[in-house]
């Protein structure tokens, strides 16, 4: 008798993103896995009891796969977001578009943390300063980003950066209350090399 193949946590997972990303949330059924995988279903029931137990699991999957970044600068945390938003429209929408529950992030950011420290640090912010920056520039991309998914704007390389840069502009000249060009050029400055 042949060896059965063990499928893997990380397997069901992601054949889970599979068959969104090929029809969107509501095609996600055990069957529809389990004919992804090439398996019964019984497998993804062994390794996560019900189906509901895995669309649980399978958000904080996809953000440490997708948008989990080692990045050089608070820019490029923007264009992760964004990039994921029109590379995996239908992912994006399963993470961004649904119901949550009252206590989680307004983002469920993966990145959060390691960001206001680094904000923190280059920008001489306070905590509760980094939260409130990256919270508004959080807005702000989430906003872009369902734009995005959805089909209702599609951003250029070059779009993409401007808008970066010019919401997070007046977002350091607030914080920091620059009073001028030069000043605002010097902090913009040192938040493009922040990781050191």
């Amino acid at each position: 008798m042949p060896l059965k193949k063990r499928i893997k946590r990380e397997d069901i997972l992601e054949g889970a993103a599979q068959v969104i990303r090929e029809g969107g949330a509501g095609a996600l059924t055990a069957r529809s896995l389990a004919a992804r995988l090439g398996c019964s279903t019984q497998p993804l029931y062994s390794e996560f009891g019900s189906l509901e137990a895995l669309l649980e699991a399978l958000p904080g999957y996809l953000h440490e796969k997708y948008l989990s970044a080692d990045c050089t600068s608070y820019k490029d945390f923007g264009r992760v977001f964004l990039r994921f938003a029109a590379r995996e429209k239908e992912l994006f929408c399963f993470l961004y578009l649904r119901r949550r529950s009252e206590d989680a992030l307004p983002l469920e950011d993966p990145n959060r943390e390691r960001t206001l420290k680094l904000l923190t640090r280059c920008l001489e912010l306070s905590p509760e300063e980094a939260a409130g920056l990256h919270r508004r520039m959080q807005f702000y991309c989430y906003g872009l980003g369902v734009m995005i998914a959805t089909g209702y704007r599609a951003l250029t390389d070059e779009e993409l950066e401007r808008e970066l840069t010019d919401m997070f502009s007046m977002l350091v000249r607030h914080y920091k209350n620059v009073p001028d060009e030069t000043s605002l050029a010097a902090w913009l400055e040192r938040a493009r090399h922040y990781i050191g």
